[in-house]
């Protein structure tokens, strides 16, 4: 199988019979991160991790660029993306526990957990009104009012031809949910804590991956947003990490 970060959460994992994508998102104006909507041309089979804003606002736009899409999600991303226009027989409705079979892969769903974003990172809105990128506010403040997670973040296991890839939609795991562990890679966001390094510990110490790529962790909604430092876990976890990097793809 072959993982492709296209920035943000954006992940295409793909093999010989298909690929499928997670969390399409296309960067607001400022970002160095260069992904377009025709980056994401030609999928069929998009898989939502959670219903926050830079994880679903582009969907409507390449479901209709792409009407054979069909869009898997829970509850509150699907009502989300359906009052955004997107046909309800192109959404599917899925659950925790689950298994859905798409493009070739078996895709299970399993009850994950957000991140506990730091007030701080929203205090900062106080104090950006000099920043060159701030016409990106109203924006990123309508969207994140209509665009919740309401507790449905989901935690995704790929199969495919004897591979297993696990990705989290955001950095944070359950107590009481049992899940894939000794993967051949994880994708883990390395983003949505004030220090994001413990959270990835816990989870890399629980899930035992063979292999980590990080995403998330870059600058795709200024002024909000920021690259964050990655050394501290690639240095924890040297030779058995790596950063994704933009349109790179990687061999599991």
């Amino acid at each position: 199988m072959e993982i492709r970060w296209f920035g943000t959460a954006s992940v295409e994992i793909r093999s010989e019979s298909g690929h499928i994508l997670f969390d399409p998102f296309v960067p607001l104006a400022g970002s160095d991160v260069n992904v377009k909507l025709e980056d994401f041309d030609g999928c069929t089979a998009i898989f939502v991790t959670h219903g926050h804003f830079d994880h679903i606002v582009n969907i409507p736009e390449i479901q209709k660029r792409n009407p054979g899409a069909r869009i898997y999600c829970t509850k509150t991303p699907y009502h989300t993306l359906a009052k955004k226009g997107v046909p309800k027989d192109a959404l599917r409705l899925i659950g925790f526990g689950q298994t859905v079979e798409a493009e070739g892969f078996t895709v299970r769903t399993f009850h994950g957990r957000h991140a506990v974003l730091p007030k701080a990172a929203f205090d900062r809105l106080l104090y950006i009104k000099d920043s060159p990128h701030k016409g990106n506010l109203p924006f990123i403040l309508r969207e994140n009012a209509v665009c919740p997670e309401n507790d449905e973040t989901v935690f995704y296991l790929a199969e495919q031809g004897g591979k297993r890839i696990s990705l989290m939609g955001s950095l944070n795991i359950r107590e009481d949910v049992d899940y894939p562990t000794d993967c051949d890679a994880i994708v883990l966001p390395y983003n949505g804590w004030q220090d994001n390094l413990p959270p990835a510990v816990k989870a890399v110490e629980r899930l035992r991956p063979k292999m980590i790529y990080l995403d998330h962790y870059d600058d795709t909604f200024p002024p909000l947003t920021r690259p964050f430092d990655i050394s501290p876990v690639l240095e924890k976890y040297a030779g058995r990490i790596a950063a994704l990097k933009v349109g790179a793809r990687i061999i599991v």
